[in-house]
This record gives C-alpha cells, sequence and structure tokens, in this order.
C-alpha cells in the first residue's frame, strides 16, 4: 500500500515539474515572440528552435491570413475597449471548440494575438501588448496544458513544423534516385545474363 502511494504520489511530482517546464517554456516563448514581432526585443543569435519555429510558423500564417486577421479585429471594436483583454480567451474559447486541439489552432492563436499586439503597439497602448501575451499564456496554460505536455510541449510544435533543410532533401533525392538506376542497371544485367 505504502508503495503505490509514493508511486503515485513520485508520478504526481512528475506530472507538477513538467507542468511547471511548461509553464515556464510557455511564458517566456510567447513573450519573447510578441517582443520580437512588434519590436520591442531585439532578435538574438542563439534563440531557442521553439522561437524560431513560432515565428517563422506565425510569419507563413499572417501572410495568408492577413485579412481575416485585420477583419477580426476591426469586429473587436478595440478603440472602445480600454485595457480589458478577457476577451482574448473568448477568442481562444471558440477557436479551440470547433474541434480537437492541435499545433495549427495554436499557431492561428499566436498569429491573432500577434495582429493584436501590434494594433495595440501602433495606437500606443504599449501596455496592452504585454496583457495579450499573458492571456494568450494563462489561456494555454490553464485549458491546454494536459495536451501541451501529451504532446511533447514546445518540442513537439518544432517537430510537427520541422522544416527539411533544402540540402538533405537535395541529398535524400540524389540517393532515391542514384538507387532507382543502380536498382535498374542490375536488373537489366541480370536479365541479359538470363537470357544468354
Amino acid at each position: 500500500m505504502k508503495t503505490l502511494q509514493t508511486q503515485q504520489e513520485s508520478g504526481d511530482v512528475a506530472e507538477d515539474g513538467d507542468n511547471k517546464a511548461v509553464d515556464t517554456e510557455t511564458r517566456q516563448l510567447m513573450q519573447h515572440f510578441l517582443s520580437e514581432f512588434v519590436g520591442t526585443r531585439k532578435p538574438r543569435w542563439d534563440e531557442s528552435k521553439a522561437l524560431s519555429t513560432m515565428k517563422r510558423v506565425v510569419g507563413e500564417v499572417l501572410e495568408k491570413h492577413r485579412y481575416v486577421y485585420n477583419g477580426m479585429l476591426n469586429k473587436l471594436s478595440l478603440d472602445h475597449r480600454g485595457d480589458d483583454v478577457g476577451f482574448i480567451s473568448s477568442v481562444a474559447t471558440i477557436l479551440f471548440a470547433y474541434g480537437t486541439t492541435n499545433w495549427g489552432r495554436i499557431a492561428s492563436l499566436t498569429a491573432f494575438r500577434a495582429v493584436l499586439c501590434l494594433y495595440f503597439k501602433e495606437k500606443g497602448r504599449d501596455n496592452c501588448v504585454e496583457l495579450v501575451g499573458e492571456e494568450i499564456s494563462n489561456y494555454l496554460l490553464t485549458e491546454q496544458t494536459d495536451w501541451l505536455v501529451e504532446n511533447d510541449s514546445w518540442h513537439g510544435f518544432v517537430e510537427f513544423f520541422r522544416v527539411a533543410e533544402p540540402e538533405s532533401t537535395l541529398r535524400n533525392t540524389l540517393v532515391t534516385v542514384a538507387g532507382f538506376g543502380i536498382g535498374h542497371l542490375i536488373k537489366r544485367k541480370v536479365v541479359s545474363v538470363h537470357t544468354l
């Protein structure tokens, strides 16, 4: 009985440790991404893989869907809301209500947040920029923590959005072509030996 209880307690400790690591990593990632996106923090040469992946993925999302996000901003009537950014959790809840949680939805939520922060920055409401970052982090860490932990946290995000390096892709293609070519030559040699 005591062994079972000890195992359960150690499992709880491990889970708490995982959640604390996810909490810290999520808050830092969101803060650094947002700061760089709106220009209050300069990019660093030693940035994390999660941050560089987030910048690339959100950039691609915004490139394709900027008009949609701008339309969302217009519907929110942000100039009349003051500094209350609680509506962001409502937007996030709606975004995640129509299907399962996945990295694409998290990237989309982050893209929305980035556009929102840029809007606030341009309006001189810098205090709202940090509030938006906190609100998104709080949403992810209360509503999506289990999913983040189960999906290898931000390492899982990096793996999901991994881009093959052009050099390795070219090398793999050349090896495949060479393999087929050698296979074809061997087949021809075997056929010609059998016909003799």
